[in-house]
């Protein structure tokens, strides 16, 4: 391996198109103090999610489903939590052994790369699930059954993680020297063929990324005509008026809370998606590139949005889920119950 103390980048001749003061001002108040609040509420919120939908019990398609997607939006938090951190100047500029704006690239911000690819691909996932069950929901029932779902979910968290490989096999973590600290501390080092592999993780995230979220649209925009033909169809039905009606709501009820997510989704993931356009067509827009700078500020942008989508989905199953509200008040209603009484003991 080649442990070099020359800078990540080189010195070029046309200046930069941020400069690394207004990159510090742009990191400092995307990261440390919008994206990290966010992230907060996203690891507290998804945390909420896992309880409940373990209280539900994993027995079903759709719990497994937004199981999952709360996991990887708990871990996708949690990486966006410790990238905001190692921006932090007051950590940056104590007295550690390590640089955090490179540390964290590969124990942040590739593994978020990998965690908020996972969510878009299980969102897309269960946006297909859910427009298979409109169409044919005998066959879609016998088919994707859940232990088959929770196959294809773990398929989804392997596969999604393989591009990452190249990525760590080409970038480490070793001492070197900071002249603006005039010490060594621990940063982003390359092996010699780097530039031979270490784009592929970037690349291929993006192809991934733009894929998932084409499909959610798909998916998004098909459940929204279906759900329409089925209101009109079950309005028209004369068989059974009652039930048909009972059922109408329990489906729409569902219909309407992926198709909120999903949208959810598409808003948040936007800015992602572009940022990952930028990667994929223009060469030196990456974190060793002629605009690195662009890209890290770019990336805290991002960043924000990304945050929001793995915060947000609680706010979506507590108001449009009675199952997951009525669990929700069973399983916090005990906690707060259990804690008024050790008050009034006290």
């Amino acid at each position: 391996m080649n442990n070099s103390e020359q800078p990540i980048i080189d010195d070029y001749d046309i200046n930069p198109l941020i400069t690394d003061e207004e990159k510090t001002i742009y990191e400092v108040v995307c990261l440390v103090f919008i994206s990290f609040c966010i992230g907060l509420c996203g690891i507290i919120s998804n945390i909420i999610n896992l309880i409940v939908f373990t209280k539900q019990g994993l027995d079903s398609t759709t719990n497994i489903g937004l199981f999952s997607l709360a996991l990887a939006d708990l871990l996708s938090s949690v990486t966006i939590e410790w990238y905001c951190i190692s921006f932090n100047p007051l950590l940056i500029h104590s007295d550690i052994n390590f640089y955090p704006p490179e540390v964290q690239h590969l124990t942040a911000g590739t593994p978020h790369s990998a965690f908020a690819c996972i969510t878009n691909w299980i969102t897309a996932y269960i946006a297909a699930e859910r427009c298979l069950s409109i169409a044919s929901p005998l066959k879609v029932k016998q088919i994707l059954t859940p232990r088959r779902t929770g196959f294809i979910i773990v398929l989804i968290y392997i596969g999604i993680t393989m591009p990452v490989v190249p990525e760590y096999a080409t970038a480490y973590l070793a001492p070197k020297f900071f002249p603006e600290f005039n010490k060594t501390l621990v940063g982003l080092a390359f092996i010699e063929g780097r530039y031979n592999l270490g784009g592929i993780s970037l690349i291929s995230y993006s192809i991934l990324t733009f894929i998932s979220f084409i499909a959610v649209i798909l998916f998004t925009a098909i459940l929204v005509i279906r759900l329409k033909q089925k209101t009109s169809w079950r309005r028209l039905s004369t068989f059974d008026n009652v039930q048909s009606e009972n059922m109408s709501r329990r489906d729409r009820a569902a219909i309407k809370m992926v198709i909120v997510i999903a949208s959810l989704f598409i808003v948040n993931f936007s800015p992602t998606v572009a940022f990952f356009g930028a990667v994929f067509i223009v060469p030196e827009f990456n974190i060793t590139g002629k605009y690195r700078n662009l890209f890290l500020v770019s990336a805290a942008f991002a960043f924000i949005t990304d945050a929001l989508n793995a915060s947000i989905n609680i706010v979506s199953y507590y108001t449009m889920s009675t199952k997951y509200r009525q669990t929700f008040q069973q399983v916090f209603h005990r906690c707060f119950k259990r804690k008024s009484l050790v008050d009034k003991q006290q």
